[in-house]
């Protein structure tokens, strides 16, 4: 009786460790097919190896519950296989597709940057790069003739610009975008940053690992700026129009466009995007805004 115990046990364990051997090289191919395309689109990922020798092991699992908090806050998911690669997080933002991840160079001594990347709606034409300008205007030997200038006497001496379209440029670095390209550039310390626009995404990359939930809930607010932007130029020339009737007054008495009712002040939040008043109970009824074509899922108190 106690052999058969032994075969038995010996039967189920193989059958066990076979089934766990395939679905780890299920997971594996299925990684491998996922990372191909992720850096297709995306860039290259950093190994969690790379990471772990930057950054040490334990800051490394901080790292990974920082992720994980950030990916709640989004309704995204944590996609985190240890030994393979560090961690990424996607999520949804406008319908689109968002990936918060880290990026490793190729050079010799690899360098670190954390980069969130958005998919573009269909219809996106428009291609622009901006990146410090490391040299004086007056060193000719570096200026570049295509660099674009936008016409800011501040903005223009500290960047690079390069697109296939300068109306549009000009109409897309409007002051909130030029704050968030400003507020990305000194954000941890360093001053180093690519915006990347193409037909089918836009990237925001910031050298370093943002490692704190606050400093990363900094980084992708500014990077929504900057795509919020995209977003609307994409409408446009969608032929989706949103109208403006002028600043609303806080003061005034506005209607809900949820119910129809009037929104007195204390039971008033406003769409973070397009500032459109709500009852605080209507917009988390509607669970986004009520305006055509806006989307926008996070409010504001204040005005």
């Amino acid at each position: 009786m106690g052999t058969e115990l032994i075969v038995i046990f010996v039967i189920i364990f193989v059958i066990y460790g076979a089934g766990w051997i395939w679905q780890t090289i299920n997971d594996i191919v299925r990684d491998i097919h996922r990372s191909n395309w992720d850096n297709r689109v995306y860039g290259q990922v950093a190994s969690s190896r790379s990471v772990r020798r930057t950054m040490g092991g334990e800051d490394l699992g901080g790292l990974r519950q920082t992720y994980q908090r950030f990916s709640e806050l989004h309704d995204g998911q944590v996609h985190d296989r240890q030994l393979f690669e560090s961690p990424k997080v996607s999520f949804t933002y406008h319908g689109s597709r968002a990936l918060l991840s880290i990026y490793e160079s190729s050079d010799p001594v690899p360098q670190f940057y954390t980069q969130l990347t958005f998919t573009i709606p269909q219809g996106w034409t428009h291609r622009l790069e901006i990146f410090p300008q490391r040299h004086r205007d007056d060193d000719v030997k570096y200026l570049n003739v295509e660099d674009i200038k936008i016409g800011d006497p501040v903005f223009d001496p500290r960047y690079v610009i390069k697109s296939d379209d300068e109306l549009f440029v000009r109409e897309f670095l409007e002051p909130r975008v030029q704050k968030a390209v400003e507020d990305l550039r000194a954000l941890l310390g360093n001053d180093k940053i690519l915006i990347s626009i193409n037909s089918s995404r836009l990237m925001v990359r910031k050298q370093g690992i943002v490692g704190t939930l606050a400093d990363l809930t900094v980084f992708a607010d500014l990077a929504f700026v900057i795509y919020d932007r995209l977003y609307v130029a994409w409408q446009r020339e969608s032929g989706i129009e949103i109208l403006d009737d002028g600043p609303v007054d806080p003061a005034a008495m506005p209607v809900c466009q949820v119910c129809g009712s009037p929104i007195p002040a204390e039971n008033r939040v406003y769409c973070k995007r397009c500032k459109t008043p709500h009852h605080k109970d209507c917009w988390e009824f509607n669970g986004q805004c009520s305006t055509y074509a806006c989307g926008e899922k996070r409010s504001t108190a204040k005005y």
